[in-house]
């Protein structure tokens, strides 16, 4: 049976951060209820275009999922579970901020068989998450992460970011040493872009970034840094203990088929890649077929192919299978 992976994009966000360009809306549980309804039927309307599949990941993402009740996850998860062929040993992913996280969440997530949490940290340093516009301070971070521990959670990533306005390398260094030593199975590890339609792009000029050889620093201290604290470099941005990579994202670089649910939601399934337009209220009116859009239509040039996998493939530590190529 082929393997099949499931995204499902959740739009709301309690404040929008200032590098942030993913889709994201002010919570509203009134919106979150219907667009949860909306969602769970879109899922169960395709249900017949999978039944031959496995599904061996499940991604909840955003946004910031754990701004959802417990009434919307137990949803979701029982759609899933209903409408897809589960494998035994699947992948199932949520991504959390520590400013909404909670001992009684964390307890449904377990419940409804969610087993690895993908923590938003950014920084360990108060003062850059306040630049950054995050809601958490670090001492929720380290806090957060205990709960989940506490929880039963054994596979965690937490997200970190580099390149900020006025950060100099030991202002990052700090920030890893905190990182290595909570000791999550999984670190993202991502250099600041500034994007035109965020708070950030709006204020590029006055913000004081670093050069490109600083970035470069902070970039080979964290590769450096990671390694020698037994973490394995398998993706430009992305390290794990053994055993650990991300089997999710794994699928994107690899060319390996997944659907995507929600406002923004993307996709590839047989040879096609298409996305949701982002527009909640579309979304919820059940309007699927007008708001899904073909990113290139069907992949069958064979250039196009080539060109594709090389891409995505140069993305990992392994590169280019000259066989599978």
């Amino acid at each position: 049976m082929r393997k099949l992976g499931i995204y499902i994009h959740i739009p709301f966000c309690v404040k929008k951060c200032n590098y942030c360009d993913f889709y994201s809306l002010p919570h509203d549980s009134i919106v979150e209820a219907s667009y949860i309804n909306a969602l769970c039927k879109h899922i169960k309307s395709e249900k017949h275009l999978y039944e031959n599949y496995e599904v061996d990941t499940v991604y909840i993402g955003g946004g910031t999922p754990s701004v959802l009740s417990l009434e919307s996850i137990k949803r979701i998860a029982d759609t899933v579970r209903v409408c897809f062929n589960l494998a035994e040993n699947m992948e199932f992913s949520i991504e959390q901020n520590p400013c909404t996280m909670t001992e009684e969440k964390l307890t449904l997530y377990k419940s409804v068989g969610i087993n690895r949490l993908s923590i938003g940290a950014q920084s360990m340093n108060d003062d850059e998450l306040k630049c950054l516009g995050r809601a958490h301070t670090s001492h929720m971070v380290k806090e957060k992460f205990q709960l989940a521990r506490k929880c039963g959670f054994e596979n965690i990533s937490l997200d970190v970011m580099f390149g900020l306005p006025n950060q100099r390398l030991e202002d990052f260094q700090k920030t890893l040493d905190q990182v290595c030593l909570i000791a999550p199975e999984h670190i993202s590890a991502y250099g600041l872009k500034i994007e035109e339609n965020t708070n950030f792009g709006r204020i590029k000029e006055t913000l004081c970034l670093p050069t490109d050889e600083q970035d470069y620093e902070m970039y080979s201290f964290l590769c450096d840094t990671l390694s020698k604290n037994g973490y394995e470099q398998y993706e430009i941005s992305n390290f794990a203990k053994k055993g650990y990579s991300s089997r999710h994202n794994m699928k994107y670089w690899l060319c390996e088929e997944y659907v995507g649910f929600g406002s923004s939601a993307h996709s590839c399934f047989q040879g096609v890649r298409y996305f949701y337009e982002n527009d909640i209220q579309k979304y919820i009116s059940e309007e699927w077929e007008k708001i899904c859009e073909s990113l290139d239509d069907t992949i069958s040039d064979e250039t196009d192919k080539m060109d594709e996998y090389v891409m995505l493939r140069l993305r990992l530590s392994e590169g280019v299978d000259e066989l599978e190529f």
